[in-house]
Formats: structure tokens, sequence, C-alpha cells
């Protein structure tokens, strides 16, 4: 997905010398209300201003408003970047389902990886930085 580039630098990479640049060199004036523009507005700022999983999801979380959106697909976005082994353990063992999570996600790999290698789409299949 970044082919080996840090987040951060992938998301400015993106918008470079486009109309939304300067909007990511600022914190956002919109509220973290749960409309989508703003609150993947927010998503990004955390992203492009914290450095750890753990930084991004409790800074995010501890905003106020549609917090809990918005620390998920921060985390969620983080947590692609760094790797599932590289989440941290405390963060980990609280989910209470996390068996249950594991094998469903490990299951839908699968699905992407048949799709992937029957050319039904073009994707290169999800992967962890772990292999």
């Amino acid at each position: 997905m970044l082919q080996g580039e840090p987040l951060a630098k992938a998301i400015r990479k993106e918008v470079e010398h486009t109309r939304y640049e300067p909007l990511l060199m600022v914190t956002p004036v919109y509220p973290p209300d749960g409309y989508v523009v703003h609150t993947m507005g927010w998503v990004l700022h955390w992203l492009l201003r914290c450095d750890s999983f753990e930084d991004v999801v409790i800074s995010a979380a501890n905003m106020g408003g549609d917090s809990d959106t918005i620390a998920a697909i921060a985390g969620g976005l983080k947590g692609l970047e760094i790797g599932y082994s590289q989440l941290p353990k405390r963060f980990v063992e609280a989910i209470g389902c996390a068996d249950e999570l594991e094998k469903l996600a490990l299951q839908l790999a699968d699905v992407r990886r048949s799709f992937s290698s029957s050319g039904a789409d073009g994707a290169n299949g999800m992967r962890d930085k772990e292999g």
C-alpha cells in the first residue's frame, strides 16, 4: 500500500501542489462533529502530527466531539503502516474478542489474496510488514 514509505510522507506527497496542501499545515478550524469531511480532516491532522500509534490514538480520542470515530480511523490507518505485531501490547490485550477478530482478519486476507491471484483486481493483497 505505502511501498515502504512512511504514512505521513505518503499523505503529504499525495496532496503536494494541490489546493489541499495548505490545509495540512494548520490545525483544522472546523469541529470534530462527525461530518465526513471534518472527520477526515482531523484524521489527517493526527496522522501528520503524531509519530507513534499510541500518540495518534490517544490524542485523537481525547479531543472531544466525535473523537471515537476519528481515533478509530486514524488508529486503523496508523496500524496499517506499522503492522499488527508493532501495536502496543496493552492495547491488543484490552480487546475482549481479539482471537475472533484475528480469525476474521485472516479469513478476509485469504479472500483478498484469492481475488488478487485470480486477477479480479489489480491489488497486491494485504500484507503485514513482517510478511
